[in-house]
């Protein structure tokens, strides 16, 4: 396991310094003439820039008035992009591998066709529709179910940990729900195919009884194409958060992408690439680490 999570390690490592050098050479070629300050060769330059990056952990400094430190806004914005995330991904994983389970070991129940239909619903419909649908059914102060208790404003975790909470539980639904009706479309499509393998006849053949066959044979089999389709979906998840952070006010890194869009400031928009790529990267290792746990031919694949 050590072996194997170094290696992703690595990996994670390789793919944030390719992005940072790809994104770095875009800047410069679409707009030279925002860095005509410096006179020394391209490669020298992008050599520094690497150099400061991944060895001193400094990203220059934002275009703006007082010039802050680029490293230092992301040290502040990157805890709760990361609590966002894990939060998102916790919510989606548990709710649709629940649902898929539900509905592929009961195809023809009639609460099994009602989660199809609403796992449908979410799949197509974009990040902000769902935003909205949440707040108006449990956002405190505006609820139309008369139920309203999720706090609606972002409250900092130092200021009331019992409020932070509460505030981040519609964007954690928000990022997860996406992800929610992916896995229970993919968990009920492989739940169908495991129920007809032999192990399962087997086991059910022992006298087992048919939930506990479910917990201990049947899920973790049929989890583990899910748990990769999760995978593939991290990018989707970090591009819905620069939305959801910025409906509901959520101090992260993507806060700064419209105004520093908006002046041009590379700098900046440099280290939200970079911070993005870590992201991605950061899901898609817990969802490894994940896959490698349930299904133990992927640490045998990878050594």
């Amino acid at each position: 396991m050590v072996k194997f999570l170094l290696r992703r390690l690595i990996g994670l490592v390789a793919v944030v310094v390719m992005v940072t050098v790809v994104t770095w050479i875009s800047i410069h070629v679409l707009r030279p003439e925002a860095f005509s300050y410096d006179q020394r060769p391209t490669l020298e330059q992008l050599g520094d820039y690497v150099t400061s990056a991944f060895l001193h952990f400094e990203l220059g400094n934002s275009w703006e008035n007082n010039q802050p430190p680029v490293a230092g806004l992301l040290r502040e914005g990157l805890p709760a992009d990361l609590w966002l995330l894990a939060g998102g991904m916790a919510f989606g994983l548990l709710l649709g591998l629940t649902a898929g389970t539900y509905v592929g070991s009961r195809p023809r129940a009639p609460v099994a066709r009602t989660i199809e239909g609403v796992a449908m619903i979410f799949l197509c419909a974009p990040v902000y529709v769902v935003g909205l649908s949440v707040l108006l059914l449990f956002g405190g102060g505006i609820a139309i179910t008369g139920v309203g208790f999720v706090p609606v404003k972002y409250v900092p975790f130092g200021e009331d940990p019992l409020r932070w909470l509460g505030s981040m539980i519609v964007p954690w639904i928000v990022v997860g729900l996406p992800l929610a009706a992916v896995c229970e479309r993919m968990m009920n499509s492989s739940m169908r195919e495991v129920l007809h393998e032999e192990f399962v006849r087997t086991a059910l053949a022992k006298g087992i009884s048919n939930r506990r066959m479910l917990r201990r044979h049947a899920v973790p089999a049929a989890a583990a194409p899910v748990l990769t389709l999760a995978g593939v979906s991290v990018p989707v998840m970090v591009t819905n958060m620069v939305l959801v952070e910025l409906t509901f006010s959520i101090p992260g890194v993507f806060q700064m992408f419209r105004s520093s869009m908006d002046n041009e400031d590379y700098p900046v928009i440099q280290g939200i690439v970079i911070a993005a790529a870590l992201l991605v990267g950061l899901g898609s290792l817990m969802v490894d680490l994940a896959l490698a746990w349930l299904d133990p031919k992927t640490r045998a694949s990878s050594a």
